[in-house]
């Protein structure tokens, strides 16, 4: 607005002096009607500069902060249409919004490996901060603060760790990192919203060196899992030959059982006929079960066999 003021003063003085030099009577009334114009051009101009200097529109995402004759006055102005002291005070535009950094680092860890990291941040300033921040920092917050921050950050955590344990712990040592970073960065009005360990390098001797011991873990654990494959098959054989064997052992005992209970029946049917069985009823049995076939049977002699055969007929003799 000050160059619009400019030229509405300029144009004010030209139009007045061609009013004042042409007063008399006689003097064109154009060249009168052009200075008043002029004149009245001018203030139109000055108090439009003015109206407008007095407004002032902070985008959204940022905060205005307030600067009278090169010095941070302390005021902060939200978002919207806002005034200001016309052609005194100055608006400087902070963005508030959320934005990401990332960076690479170099650090050794505790065992003395060198260790490449790419730290990514997330930050943001704090709004009510703003104006302390552009007193302290100015506008080159990052490079002052963020970047020297980061950079020191990861170095201490690192040198706390073997560097086996960054990758094993890599969750541990991102939250170690980020409250690290947080405390800090929150001293100068910064807030950290995330921070991401995006990479991690280490030498290649010491890559070299971590395959070659997972490479032994594995074939440990290999050699540990076909170990404990061959007890469970030796264990469940075994658990096999002794259920086999049971099941003979039942078996036989079953055949026993039913051999005894036969030979137990067997022997009470014999008791109880033992008084029925005369020599008459032996001797009846004997000849019934003869086939009809039999013409000679030789008995020997001492046997206590006395048979008593049937009395064939007469003509049967003949």
């Amino acid at each position: 607005m000050v160059p619009l003021l400019v030229i509405g003063i300029i144009i004010f003085i030209i139009g007045f002096y061609i009013v004042r030099t042409n007063r008399d009577p006689r003097s064109d009334p154009r060249t009168r009607l052009a200075g008043r114009v002029g004149s009245i051009v001018g203030i139109i101009l000055v108090v439009a500069s003015i109206v407008f200097g007095s407004f002032t529109t902070v985008p959204a995402g940022h905060r205005g902060v307030v600067i009278r004759f090169s010095a941070v006055t302390g005021t902060v102005l939200g978002e919207g249409l806002r005034t200001k002291v016309p052609f005194i005070d100055s608006v400087v535009m902070m963005d508030v919004r959320t934005d990401k950094y990332e960076v690479g680092a170099a650090a050794a860890s505790r065992d003395l490996q060198d260790v490449r990291t790419t730290i990514a941040l997330n930050w943001r300033l704090d709004p009510a901060r703003t104006a302390e921040i552009y007193r302290t920092l100015g506008m080159e917050y990052i490079g002052r603060i963020t970047a020297p921050a980061v950079q020191e950050v990861v170095k201490q955590v690192t040198a706390r760790h073997r560097a086996e344990d960054l990758i094993v712990n890599r969750e541990m040592v991102r939250n170690e990192i980020a409250e690290e970073l947080t405390n800090r960065l929150m001293e100068r009005g910064i807030i950290t919203e995330a921070v991401s360990i995006t990479e991690f390098q280490f030498n290649e001797t010491f890559v070299a060196a971590v395959e070659a011991k997972v490479a032994a873990e594995q074939a440990v654990l290999q050699a540990e899992f076909t170990l404990e494959q061959v007890k469970i098959e030796a264990q469940q054989r075994d658990e096999r030959e002794r259920g086999e064997a049971n099941a003979r052992m039942t078996k036989a005992e079953g055949e026993a059982e039913y051999i005894r209970i036969v030979t137990d029946a067997q022997v009470a049917a014999n008791e109880a006929i033992t008084d029925s069985l005369t020599p008459a009823v032996l001797q009846y049995i004997l000849l019934d079960r003869l086939g009809e076939d039999i013409k000679l049977m030789v008995v020997p002699s001492g046997q206590g066999l006395d048979l008593v055969l049937p009395e064939l007929p007469t003509e049967t003799l003949e």
